[in-house]
């Protein structure tokens, strides 16, 4: 079995009392946070911000906390099986959405409620729990 890491930030940006959070759809269709493979020589925050600017065009405005969200999760790539890790930062960020559209299908603002009704594969909606947990209190 092949270990395979990513880095992705969970994009968020708050309205008065309403936290959104941004998902992009990919163009197999399922909806997901910005992430990707760390370059070498790059720390996963870096990756995680290169990233979040490669996909969005959103930059990090400034880091909600230290702690790292982790989604793991197998999947079978040219009949291997692969273990994969995404560890996510959580993230207020800053600028206009310009998608990387050979990647990205579309993206969505959506409240962090929503969001748990959009988001693809049950890790992701595990994610936006610990963020709606991590923003409440």
């Amino acid at each position: 079995m092949k270990n395979d890491y990513s880095y992705g930030i969970i994009p968020l940006r708050r309205e008065e009392q309403t936290w959104f959070v941004l998902l992009v759809q990919h163009y197999a269709g399922h909806w997901a946070f910005p992430k990707g493979h760390a370059h070498v020589g790059e720390s996963p925050q870096q990756a995680a911000e290169r990233e979040l600017f490669e996909e969005t065009g959103l930059k990090v405005q400034a880091y909600l906390s230290d702690q790292v969200l982790s989604e793991h999760y197998y999947f079978t790539f040219n009949k291997q099986r692969i273990n994969k890790v995404v560890d996510y930062f959580v993230a207020l960020v800053e600028g206009a959405v310009v998608l990387q559209e050979d990647e990205i299908k579309a993206s969505r603002w959506s409240t962090l409620s929503e969001a748990m009704q959009i988001m693809t594969f049950k890790e992701g909606r595990a994610l936006i729990h610990q963020v709606l947990q991590f923003v409440e209190s």
